[in-house]
């Protein structure tokens, strides 16, 4: 006969085991504290019985003490002592003994009671003391075996609800279930076949975890049906792909990392027109160097795709077949083919984006240029400031920024007319492009206001003895009207870029007030912005202001 395996790990013999352990640990604990409780409590009442004992015989022992009768007090200890507990009993009665029977009294031991005997007559007087020594061992006995008993039946008790508690788990949750795996194991998925709800788990959560399997079974033959149904999709599709690959209006090629072609549809030699064809490309030609014009550019975007598993894309210049033709711009996609790691392959796609990177040119140069002086303008500007703080914060350096107002420019635009205002705007924008390096910045910020923007120096000096040149420049009179020549002052602000300090804003408010520390002190100057708010002012000719 094969006794079956004990399965350790079932749901029945985990609850079983945690329910065994819970009841044990509660019976453990309850009883220490049931049986400490009793034990006390049988001490206690065992005490009381002596105490009601004395107080029984007190009257009898009081009148013996009075009286000094020995016989009377003999047989009051006597039928003391005839009680189990009592081992010993006296009676005194003015340091003489008047009865004593068992054994001799200690008084203050642990076993020592004692009682006071009043007289009969006067409820003051003390007539002697009645003495006693109780069986302690014989108390404790049965303090103990009460305890004991108490004890081993709450542990009975606690035992059955353990027992039936298992009994209840196993026939109304492991069973079920047990009986509702064997049943799940005999479904195929596909086959179509259910888990039938049995009546009495119609409501409870046996009922609702097989109506959940079924709703799973169905999705899954659902699942599986659409696989089916795609997977057959994907046959027409691969079937489909080869025409759409040649077909396809942008070129698509696969290249391995050092560059060299695996196939390319006709799009791409159309695209390139480096080659007619598949066939003019010898086997070790780097068609990534003959196709862009910078080739490191494609081959480190080819190698983060490698890199990352992940699609790159960017636009390049490809270099054109006809030397008389411009170059072209495509945009290229860059996506991983294939999961052989030791020759990793690249596929890539591109589009011909030549006429939409003229028109962003186009559309550039008009949004970030002032179109009445030619320069850059505010929004043109702001970015280049926005980028030169985040660079130099990275990389340290300086740069200087130096604001620009125009003097006596509302009186002439007022006296003269706007066509005058114009021409003096275009004037002014002429000087102070031939004043700076190629690598500066120059804006109008609108109507009179200028911005120049040093990139490559923050020599105090040199920016000190261009500030002067630009104020010395607009001392030559402008013709604004026929016959009619007036000059126009500066009011400059310059402010240095400080690292720890400064950011796109702040440094354009701080050659703000610069220079409005200049208009303060009879305009025509420049003046070096000081974070403490003594600016290095210089005003080159107040009678012009």
């Amino acid at each position: 006969m094969v006794t079956p395996k004990l399965k350790l790990k079932s749901l029945h013999v985990k609850v079983s085991l945690a329910v065994a352990t819970g009841a044990l640990f509660i019976m453990l604990v309850s009883s220490y504290f049931f049986y400490q409780r009793i034990y006390d409590r049988s001490l206690a009442e065992s005490e009381r019985s002596v105490q009601q004992l004395l107080e029984t015989v007190s009257a009898t022992a009081a009148i013996a003490a009075y009286v000094g009768n020995k016989e009377l007090g003999q047989e009051v200890v006597g039928g003391l002592t005839k009680n189990d507990i009592v081992i010993g009993a006296e009676i005194t009665a003015n340091n003489e003994t008047i009865g004593a029977q068992g054994k001799p009294i200690v008084k203050g031991g642990p076993t020592y009671s004692n009682l006071k005997l009043i007289g009969p007559f006067d409820p003051k007087e003390i007539v002697g003391e009645l003495s006693v020594l109780t069986n302690l061992p014989l108390i404790a006995k049965r303090a103990r075996d009460s305890a004991l008993a108490t004890t081993f039946s709450l542990a009975a008790q606690a035992a059955v609800i353990a027992i039936l508690v298992l009994v209840l788990v196993y026939w109304m949750m492991t069973r079920p279930l047990s009986s509702l795996s064997k049943r799940l194991h005999g479904i195929i998925p596909g086959d179509g076949k259910r888990l039938d709800v049995q009546t009495k788990h119609k409501s409870d959560e046996i009922g609702l975890l097989v109506n959940d399997i079924n709703s799973l079974l169905t999705t899954v033959e659902k699942m599986l049906l659409e696989e089916r149904q795609l997977r057959h999709r994907v046959e027409l599709l691969e079937h489909r792909f080869r025409g759409i690959f040649e077909d396809s209006s942008a070129g698509i090629f696969l290249v391995r990392e050092d560059g060299t072609m695996v196939t390319a549809n006709p799009a791409f030699f159309k695209l390139t027109g480096k080659f007619n064809g598949l066939d003019d490309v010898a086997p070790d030609t780097n068609i990534v160097k003959e196709t862009f014009l910078i080739p490191d550019q494609a081959r480190g975007l080819i190698k983060l795709a490698i890199v990352s598993q992940r699609p790159c894309s960017c636009d390049l210049k490809i270099s054109s077949a006809n030397s008389d033709e411009k170059d072209r711009w495509v945009h290229c996609i860059f996506s991983p083919a294939g999961e052989d790691q030791s020759n990793p392959v690249v596929e890539g796609v591109m589009y011909d984006i030549t006429q939409r990177k003229l028109t962003e040119d186009i559309t550039r140069e008009l949004a970030e240029k002032d179109s009445l002086t030619g320069l850059a303008n505010r929004q043109a500007a702001e970015l280049v400031l926005k980028d030169l703080t985040t660079s130099r914060l990275q990389t340290g350096g300086g740069f200087v920024v130096m604001l620009i107002d125009l003097d006596r420019f509302k009186f002439i635009n007022d006296t003269y007319g706007h066509d005058a205002g114009d021409w003096v705007l275009k004037t002014v924008a002429d000087r102070l492009h031939r004043r700076v390096r190629s690598s500066d910045v120059i804006a109008r910020l609108g109507g009179d206001e200028f911005l120049i923007i040093l990139t490559q120096t923050d020599n105090r000096l040199k920016v000190k003895e261009l500030a002067e040149k630009l104020l010395a420049d607009q001392q030559q009179p402008m013709e604004v009207q026929p016959g009619f020549f007036e000059t126009v002052a500066m009011s400059i602000g310059i402010a240095f870029y400080d690292r720890k300090e400064d950011n796109e804003t702040s440094i354009r408010k701080h050659a703000d007030q610069a220079m409005y520390s200049v208009k303060r002190n009879g305009k025509n100057g420049y003046a070096i912005y000081n974070p403490m708010g003594k600016h290095d002012i210089f005003i080159a000719n107040k009678a012009l202001s």
